[in-house]
């Protein structure tokens, strides 16, 4: 069973800044919690510790955060609601402001659709999925052929960067800004980043956000050629021992509308328990897509 919710059903999660695991519920509620909890812990992090200009975290008087990592990127800032109710012009103009004060496209976890009458595009559906990692992980076939590493120094981070940016069609001013947030919140202790290599080449990226109350998988790539391979389920694989071995009960991940990564993500054990729905402002709703 899944839930199929929109993101303004969050309040009871996204609005404190831990969520109480150990509360008796049901399986699917604490990943239901893991998925709520993660995706708003994540922007969190690449908010508040990102150098750029343009980055700012804050949670406005109608229950929504604003999270601006000041990356050129839709998908690196958006709005996170947490009441289940249709934003009013003055909120959606507020919102344009706010992100256009800094130049950075942005996307609106809602089902809002007056959000079109104001120059939205409706983005698709993303899907919430998590995996229960409070025993055992889940058996993975193995293969030689793909090493997995946590990497830390500059010239890899260039690397990852360099391969997730063309792999999710990245602005070229973007690709200096992503790896200066995604040094900082590594930094910070709430990012670690994998680089997988074929024959010594590097041919996929992956990121474990290690925030505070919850662990969650981003930044999932592949170089086209090496799909199929592997490639992506040893790198999920190495995220949820990393997760383990950090004492993280559940492990979150957010699909694209495309999905391409959910037979991965199944195979392993995942389980959807959430969709949300989300519009675009700024760019064209096809980066997502990528």
């Amino acid at each position: 069973m899944c839930y199929h919710i929109a993101v303004h059903d969050v309040t009871q999660f996204a609005n404190q800044s831990t969520v109480n695991m150990d509360t008796e519920c049901t399986e699917k509620d604490k990943l239901l919690q893991s998925v709520m909890q993660g995706r708003l812990e994540f922007f969190r992090s690449c908010s508040i510790y990102s150098p750029l200009p343009g980055a700012a975290f804050q949670k406005n008087r109608d229950g929504s955060f604003y999270c601006s990592s000041g990356i050129d990127f839709a998908c690196c800032n958006a709005i996170i609601g947490d009441k289940d109710t249709i934003p009013s012009d003055k909120e959606i103009e507020n919102a344009i402001e706010f992100f256009g004060s800094h130049q950075l496209p942005f996307h609106w976890w809602s089902s809002a659709k007056n959000l079109e009458a104001k120059g939205f595009q409706f983005g698709g559906i993303l899907t919430g999925i998590a995996l229960d990692i409070s025993n055992d992980l889940p058996n993975t076939k193995t293969t030689s052929k793909v090493q997995i590493k946590i990497t830390h120094e500059k010239e890899g981070l260039n690397v990852f960067t360099n391969l997730f940016g063309n792999a999710f069609g990245m602005k070229p001013n973007a690709f200096a800004q992503f790896q200066a947030v995604s040094t900082a919140a590594m930094n910070k202790g709430e990012q670690v980043h994998f680089l997988a290599f074929v024959d010594g080449k590097p041919v996929g990226t992956a990121t474990l956000a290690t925030c505070p109350a919850s662990a969650g998988i981003w930044s999932l790539s592949t170089l086209p050629e090496f799909r199929k391979n592997g490639v992506g389920s040893a790198l999920v694989s190495a995220a949820l021992a990393e997760a383990k071995k950090r004492k993280y009960d559940q492990v979150m991940a957010i699909l694209m509308p495309k999905g391409m990564a959910w037979g991965l993500f199944t195979k392993l054990g995942f389980k959807e328990v959430c969709k949300f729905p989300f519009y675009v402002y700024g760019v064209s709703a096809k980066e997502f897509e990528k």
